[in-house]
């Protein structure tokens, strides 16, 4: 059995990736590219390519 938080959790990351395919259905998927490039900006260039997330 699962504890609430990890529930929580789950049903987050379902609503997320709900949000996420309805986004790619109106705008189609985000540049890979551009994606990298936010995320050095938001990490202060770390990377963490490769890692799974």
């Amino acid at each position: 059995m699962h504890s609430p938080r990890a529930t929580q959790r789950q049903i987050e990351r379902d609503n997320l990736d709900e949000l996420i395919a309805d986004f790619d259905e109106v705008h189609g998927p985000a540049d890979p590219a551009a994606v990298a490039a936010k995320h050095a900006r938001l990490t202060g260039g770390a990377s963490n390519s490769g890692v799974a997330a």
